[in-house]
């Protein structure tokens, strides 16, 4: 799967996207801000999402529109969507500005009119969120740009997941990748279940990744060396406590240090080892090996007293110790000299 020309798969480092989402503190120079320095901290994409208030709910404050828990307990879906909302007349300027500083800019479309719209500014790729996922006719249009797709699989089941998967290959979507992901803000590590990261990558075969909804950067890394391609982090600025997502977000400050570890994992998974590696070549010479313990001269039986197991690597493997008791010696053997094959007859 390739994101704007940047190739994503197990052979190749995480593809590591920084989340805005509501993170802008209504201001685009803030959200500006946050975009740049997300840049210097080296990830790949920087991504928003495109949604209005009333195209997720109605603004109404019944019960059931009101939030129960996490850091969002007592607001109306409403008023929260509102605040988290990025504005249509943003995207073009970040976009553009992603584009200079080198970076991918896409975003997460709720609805097939937010593609539409999304479309005239020629993103190189979708995020579909986890709520969205039994939302067919987004994934259809989305599906119709011919744009690789990702989608978070938060709250699904694996048979949700089998059918999302399915759909996709139905509609011949050309490049998908998946998400492992845990829908509760912060996510508790218990309940991560990261091991499905290897069960969704060996089923589908397509690059499978996770969006961390934890504090700090531990998960991501650990996903990583379970095998994740792809790493999504909500980002903030340092200063910000009062946006939607700032209560599990990553100070970006922290970012730059967070795509190090992620991709230094990636590259402490290696491949089967069989043999030293090149770094360890050199030590070789300090593993053990039978060596002379005293001065033996030609023509002397070789003892067991004659000779010690000891460092460095100068003799024969320890293995042929006994092979080498009870022969004669061809030539003098000096204390400390290893023993060889033609050291004795």
């Amino acid at each position: 799967m390739k994101i704007a020309g940047v190739e994503i798969g197990s052979a190749f480092p995480p593809y590591i996207i920084a989340e805005m989402s509501g993170n802008h503190q209504g201001s685009l120079d803030k959200a500006l801000e946050l975009l740049s320095k997300c840049a210097a901290a080296g990830v790949n994409a920087f991504k928003l999402q495109t949604y209005s208030a009333d195209s997720l709910t109605i603004n109404s404050s019944r019960s059931e529109y009101i939030v129960t828990d996490g850091p969002w307990k007592g607001r109306t879906l409403y008023d929260l969507y509102s605040q988290g909302q990025t504005p249509r007349d943003w995207v073009a300027p970040l976009i553009n500005a992603g584009r200079d500083l080198g970076i991918s800019v896409f975003s997460s479309p709720f609805g097939p009119s937010d593609v539409d719209f999304l479309e005239t500014l020629n993103v190189p790729a979708y995020k579909v969120a986890s709520f969205e996922i039994n939302y067919q006719q987004l994934f259809t249009r989305i599906a119709s740009t011919n744009k690789p797709i990702i989608f978070s699989t938060g709250l699904a089941s694996l048979s949700e997941i089998e059918e999302t998967v399915n759909f996709l290959n139905s509609l011949r979507v050309p490049e998908f990748a998946i998400l492992k992901c845990t829908t509760s803000y912060p996510a508790r590590f218990e309940d991560l279940n990261l091991k499905t990261i290897e069960y969704l990558s060996e089923k589908y075969k397509v690059p499978v990744g996770f969006s961390d909804h934890t504090e700090g950067d531990l998960a991501s890394i650990s996903a990583v060396a379970l095998g994740a391609t792809i790493i999504e982090k909500h980002v903030k600025l340092d200063d910000d406590d009062t946006s939607v997502d700032s209560t599990f977000s990553l100070p970006v400050s922290q970012l730059k240090d967070f795509v190090m570890k992620c991709q230094n994992a990636k590259k402490s998974m290696g491949i089967i080892q069989d043999g030293p590696s090149e770094a360890e070549m050199g030590y070789l010479k300090y593993r053990r090996s039978v060596v002379a313990n005293t001065t033996i001269q030609a023509g002397e039986l070789i003892k067991k007293e004659d000779l010690v197991v000891v460092r460095p690597n100068i003799g024969l493997q320890p293995k042929f110790l006994e092979k080498v008791i009870g022969t004669r010696a061809r030539t003098t053997i000096e204390r400390g000299q290893g023993i060889e094959s033609d050291s004795f007859e």
